[in-house]
């Protein structure tokens, strides 16, 4: 019996390991980086604003809470350019975009990243092919923390801002999701997971310059 206790224990500090660990990992590179209220951010001038699910060409009620936000942000002149990035399947940065233009944002200041199926690659790619150094991660609160931790963990200095004014029943399960989530990242990262072809795209460099930033 006392053997079978100490396989338990065992079993259990390794599951706290598994799980803790990355938890632990990313709320040390996100404290002190995280908001949620637009007033509170300091000036980036990109924010990524990440992809969510789409309903009949629209955004849903968490992506357009997201994109809100960062509108909120454009218009207090704490981001310049935006980087809308998520899935292709259900065309997440065109819905993205066109939300933003419909807003007054001008289509040179919006760059789609038809690549970004996860927070790792969308941050790998405003690195690797935008050349981005430094942005804002535009979510909800339970999101980002995770985001800001990868850009930074594959070399961007990251800050960013959650929403919390939208929220329905699965806010919960997407919060737990957020644990699995956590050891992905930091396998994606160690591995370096591909993120599709890499190439040089100019347009945030050049929406930056046309601003004067």
């Amino acid at each position: 019996m006392r053997k079978l206790w100490r396989a338990l224990l065992a079993l259990l500090l390794i599951g706290l390991l598994i799980v803790g660990g990355p938890w632990a990992v990313i709320h040390a590179l996100a404290i002190g980086r995280t908001w949620t209220s637009a007033d509170q951010v300091p000036t980036r001038d990109v924010g990524m604003v990440m992809g969510a699910a789409t309903v009949n060409g629209r955004p849903s009620g968490y992506l357009q809470a997201r994109l809100d936000l960062a509108l909120q942000l454009w218009e207090q002149g704490q981001i310049s350019v935006f980087i809308v990035t998520g899935s292709t399947g259900d065309d997440e940065p065109a819905v993205m975009r066109n939300y933003l233009e419909e807003h007054g944002v001008d289509p040179l200041d919006i760059v789609e990243d038809e690549g970004g199926n996860s927070s790792y690659s969308s941050c790998v790619r405003a690195k690797e092919i935008f050349g981005v150094d430094e942005l804002t991660v535009i979510s909800q609160s339970y999101h980002v923390p995770r985001t800001v931790a990868t850009c930074r963990m594959v070399g961007v200095n990251a800050i960013g801002v959650g929403d919390e004014t939208v929220k329905n029943d699965a806010w919960g399960s997407y919060e737990r999701r957020e644990l699995a989530a956590n050891i992905k990242m930091i396998y994606d990262v160690l591995v370096k997971t591909d993120v599709g072809t890499i190439y040089d795209d100019p347009s945030v460099q050049e929406a930056l310059a046309r601003l004067g930033k």
